[in-house]
């Protein structure tokens, strides 16, 4: 390998966003550079550079905090991964994660996490699919209720301004007990609305409705798009549910029926919606919708111990788990986990292991969204105490789906 891997000086983002986008094949215009550089970290890219000194690969992270069951956790967010097609295969990208890993280990991040571009890619490096979606759609004329939904508050069209201050409140307030969400800091909420004509697939602008209270606060939102297609027998028009979100159930049944209800439409679909979405049970005929189900966010821990004793569990027990981590061997070892009424607690040590499973496992199972009993049947977790997945699964479920609607 005739490169080496460096940090990166503040002014060289460009030339560094350039470079990972140009591995895809891709370059950005200055609208999105200029999204992209707020959000960007320089001190947090590393880029692997030629005997010219050429940008010919990267990997970045981003500092974020993703709700966990019963709380938070900081969560390294890796993006910007990339080597150019003329410098693969010769284990470039390998040693720029090899050294990304040591770094983050020394800033004491519980976790990591991406989308991944190919998912054959970064089990290798001990990441899981760890927040399952779905990708729904359903015929408007198809769309009744069940039953009336119960009309509070009122809803407004609003512009991305007047938005972007609304939205913050319901998101926070769904945040607060949706596992896999972040939290958006202001650049962050800019990012991820900014609509540039590369991501909107033939639909136009972003549209943003907002439910407000009957005290005229926000408490639920939805941004959409439509895709208008009509020819002389009609509209074969699409509406598409970017984000939805309300920690208010009768809110959240309300935005479903406004987007139902967009005059003009033939169909509606949802990008990326949580897999216990209520909708289809909503729906005076479940048929009308189908669903794809696709992976979202990949995670892995990166301290074991930490990670585990940060989050809440569904059920009170102890088991004794015996992990694996070729990637990051500081990890590997035994480890007793405790769930008690107060809190949950993780230390290394213990007697001999109920489980073996690697951290990709662990990672899988983290939020709630894999139950470690069906990597099991997979031959991916070792059951050594007859009843221990029962409990596991128990324990590491919870009672919402893990949800991410946030990409990076």
């Amino acid at each position: 390998m005739d490169v080496r891997i460096r940090g990166i000086a503040p002014e060289e983002g460009r030339a560094f966003i350039a470079a990972v986008e140009a591995s895809f094949s891709a370059q950005l215009d200055e609208a999105e550079l200029a999204v992209e550089l707020d959000v960007f970290e320089p001190d947090r890219a590393l880029a692997a550079v030629d005997q010219e000194d050429r940008i010919v690969g990267g990997v970045a992270a981003c500092s974020l905090v993703v709700s966990v069951p019963g709380g938070e956790l900081p969560m390294a967010g890796i993006t910007d991964v990339g080597v150019l097609p003329t410098h693969r295969r010769q284990g470039i990208l390998t040693a720029l994660i090899r050294r990304q890993m040591d770094d983050l280990r020394d800033r004491g991040e519980p976790l990591a996490g991406l989308w991944a571009s190919e998912g054959s890619i970064y089990g290798r490096y001990g990441y899981a699919p760890a927040v399952p979606a779905a990708a729904l759609s359903i015929a408007r004329a198809r769309s009744a209720f069940r039953a009336d939904t119960p009309r509070t508050g009122r809803m407004r069209l609003v512009d991305k301004e007047q938005a972007l201050q609304a939205m913050t409140g319901p998101y926070d307030a769904l945040r607060r007990v949706q596992p896999g969400m972040m939290a958006r800091p202001p650049a962050w909420w800019t990012a991820a609305f900014a609509d540039p004509e590369s991501h909107r697939d033939g639909g136009g602008e972003l549209l943003f409705v907002v439910h407000e209270d009957d005290g005229g606060d926000a408490d639920g939102y939805a941004a959409y798009r439509v895709a208008h297609r009509w020819d002389h027998g009609g509209t074969h028009s699409v509406l598409r549910v970017v984000e939805l979100a309300s920690a208010d159930d009768a809110v959240h049944a309300q935005l479903w029926r406004y987007c139902l209800d967009v005059d003009l439409v033939e169909t509606v679909e949802s990008i990326l919606s949580p897999v216990d979405e209520a909708l289809p049970h909503l729906l005076a005929d479940p048929r009308a919708l189908t669903a794809r189900l696709r992976d979202s966010l990949w995670l892995r821990p990166l301290d074991v111990a930490a990670a585990l004793a940060g989050r809440r569990y569904a059920a009170e027990g102890s088991i004794v788990l015996d992990v694996a981590d070729e990637f990051c061997p500081w990890n590997t070892g035994t480890y007793v986990l405790d769930a008690g009424p107060d809190g949950s607690a993780c230390a290394r040590g213990g007697g001999p292991p109920d489980l073996s499973l690697s951290v990709a496992e662990l990672g899988a199972a983290f939020l709630g969204g894999t139950p470690l009993s069906s990597l099991a049947r997979a031959g991916r977790v070792v059951e050594h105490t007859p009843g221990t997945l029962s409990l596991a699964d128990a324990m590491f479920g919870w009672w919402r789906a893990p949800w991410c609607p946030n990409h990076f």
